[in-house]
């Protein structure tokens, strides 16, 4: 096989693997979750810092690119717990609702975030995890990404900065103080 006969299939081949890949309906657009855990969560961050008439929610902020990215590289450690406590929260869910959190309306969403906090929910799914543990950590998560730098994955655009009339803090160089 000459030179320019191997580019040319070599060429198709990656063609036919990236139109495969884009074609699939599998595919999380997530580093973390899947498509489904990205919707539970997103829905449970949208209970937390919700969208309103004063300004963007946790979802218009990037919350979840926030939580996603950090989740693969900064808190490696608490990747079982959010795969545990979204399964959880959707067996629950189905259980108590009969459809999954994310697709519950708003208030319904409320009133679940509420036994989740009093650690009301059915017991079997939360065997080794609390659901108000669960939820104080989104929670945490949530707020980060909503109100930390944008380079971080969250706070897209500056949002929350421009929703509370803030500057965007300049850090230049290194801070050094005379004695």
């Amino acid at each position: 096989m000459n030179r320019r006969n191997f580019l040319k299939t070599s060429i198709l081949g990656a063609g036919g693997i990236l139109l495969a890949t884009a074609c699939s309906s599998e595919m999380s657009q997530y580093i973390f979750f899947t498509n489904e855990e990205a919707a539970c969560l997103i829905a449970l961050c949208e209970q937390i810092i919700p969208a309103d008439e004063n300004g963007p929610g946790a979802t218009n902020a990037g919350v979840i690119n926030y939580i996603d990215k950090q989740l693969v590289k900064v808190f490696t450690w608490e990747q079982q717990a959010y795969k545990y406590g979204l399964k959880a929260i959707q067996n629950s869910s189905k259980k108590n609702y009969g459809n999954e959190f994310q697709n519950l309306d708003f208030k319904t969403q409320t009133g679940f975030v509420i036994k989740m906090e009093s650690d009301s929910l059915p017991k079997e799914y939360w065997k080794d995890l609390k659901s108000s543990g669960f939820l104080n950590l989104v929670i945490d998560h949530t707020k980060q990404g909503f109100y930390g730098a944008p380079r971080h994955g969250g706070n897209k655009d500056y949002m929350s900065y421009r929703m509370l009339n803030f500057d965007y803090p300049q850090v230049i160089g290194q801070n050094r103080y005379r004695s």
